[in-house]
């Protein structure tokens, strides 16, 4: 924009020079209701169904004995977790996208941290799924080196991972924040209506913002790009190698055809790890395909920013499809399929689900039956307390009557009452005050 229309325009927003806002952005400021309130359902359901799925693979992982011992335990772990860590972030793109995108109410540690967080997901996600394959090939490949020392390198590696994922994201905390921006809202329906100087969580690095593009550029080669040649080649180099072996192990009579022809059976009882480890490769291949068919729109819409000059009608539409209606549906939609993932591709994952699920109804139906026994002992306690109460009081009052009458009985028989018929009618009145009742025989 030149001088004079940057002026232009700065007055045509109300604003003098020396206040000059940091952005010119041409955006709405929602959208319609008949966008809003469904993709506000669909990120819902996505949501929940995530945070739920996710949550049910973390506690199986943590609590089941038998993934506890599994190889691939903290590699799922790492998944759900930055898949749980990404799902957060629905809440703050609903609001930014659909329902306000200006002014920003949030502040700007959240603005920071939601493209931060964003950033994270997709280093640690495709740097998780490299460490996994390199460790398998090393085990299926190269079955001398030691099984030990792959277990010990396993948890720093996963540490490294989220240690470079958090330092990538830096960056993008440095380009984005909140800043006041002279935003041309084109929905506006008069003049009046259309300029507004406002605050938006937006990129805030000026032309020719060498950060911001340094920024998508790793993102697309070294947390995309280079996992996803790493992965394919060491995947070929394993299948390789498993089909060689099992020629050699199908000459060295260690397995024999199946009748129906369709895998070979394991004759000894070394077969097991093979198929053990085909399980393995067969779960993470169903994650790799997910997460990379996911993230190719926004890395595609990233590239597009960095290098495209000339932004014809055919190529903004081409962007605009991938970054708005691609991009971040199939970002959040993929944290949802992991977990599914792992059901879908592994038996033993499954069956783990299960027993977990089985054991927190357990604990929850212990806790209801106790509460409820808990309840039903105060109740019975309260009924004997009172049971009790009333029956001392029957007691003492049976004492009394008893009392009086053998009073009574012994005046009349003797014949010597020393109360006057006066102070009996006192006695009498007093202690029917109290309650107690009195025989015929010694009204007055």
């Amino acid at each position: 924009m030149k001088p004079s229309e940057q002026l232009s325009f700065l007055f045509s927003c109300n604003t003098s020079p020396s206040a000059m806002p940091e952005l010119d952005i041409s955006v709405t400021k929602s959208e319609p209701l008949m966008v809003a309130v469904p993709m506000t359902i669909f990120y819902s359901v996505i949501f929940l169904s995530g945070v739920l799925l996710n949550g049910v693979s973390i506690l199986t992982l943590i609590m089941d004995a038998h993934m506890r011992v599994s190889a691939i335990r903290f590699y799922l772990l790492s998944l759900a977790m930055s898949d749980i860590l990404q799902l957060l972030t629905i809440p703050v793109t609903l609001y930014r996208y659909y329902w306000e995108s200006y002014p920003w109410r949030l502040g700007q540690a959240l603005c920071k941290a939601y493209f931060m967080v964003r950033q994270m997901y997709c280093a640690t996600t495709s740097w998780v799924i490299m460490t996994f394959t390199t460790e398998r090939y090393a085990a299926i490949c190269h079955t001398m080196w030691s099984v030990s020392s792959l277990k010990k390198s396993r948890l720093p590696c996963l540490l490294w991972v989220w240690l470079i994922s958090l330092v990538s994201a830096v960056p993008f905390a440095l380009v984005y924040g909140q800043a006041r921006a002279c935003i041309l809202d084109y929905t506006a329906t008069t003049p009046a209506d259309a300029l507004h100087v406002s605050t938006m969580c937006e990129m805030t690095e000026p032309d020719p913002a060498h950060i911001y593009k340094g920024a998508l550029l790793l993102r697309a080669g070294f947390f995309f790009l280079v996992p996803l040649v790493a992965i394919v080649t060491l995947y070929l180099l394993i299948l390789l190698h498993l089909r060689r072996n099992g020629h050699q192990r199908r000459n060295m009579g260690l397995t024999r055809p199946d009748p129906d022809g369709r895998r070979d059976v394991q004759c000894h009882q070394n077969g097991k790890l093979l198929l053990n480890e085909k399980r393995a490769l067969r779960l993470m291949g169903a994650v790799v395909v997910a997460f990379f068919v996911c993230n190719f729109p926004d890395i595609a819409s990233s590239l597009m920013q960095v290098y495209v000059v000339v932004w014809s009608d055919t190529v903004l539409s081409v962007y605009t499809v991938l970054k708005s209606y691609l991009s971040l549906p199939l970002w959040y939609i993929n944290s949802v399929l992991d977990p599914l993932l792992f059901c879908i591709s592994s038996h033993t994952f499954r069956r783990a689900c299960r027993r977990t699920l089985g054991r927190l109804w357990k604990y929850r139906s212990m806790a209801w039956l106790g509460q409820k026994s808990s309840s039903e002992g105060a109740s019975a306690t309260g009924r004997e307390r009172n049971y009790g109460k009333c029956s001392g009081e029957m007691r003492d009052t049976k004492r009394t009557n008893k009392s009086n009458t053998a009073s009574n009985k012994s005046g009349q028989g003797d014949g010597d009452n020393h109360e006057s018929p006066f102070e009996q009618r006192l006695h009498h009145q007093a202690l029917r005050r109290m309650g107690v009742p009195l025989s015929p025989t010694s009204s007055v």
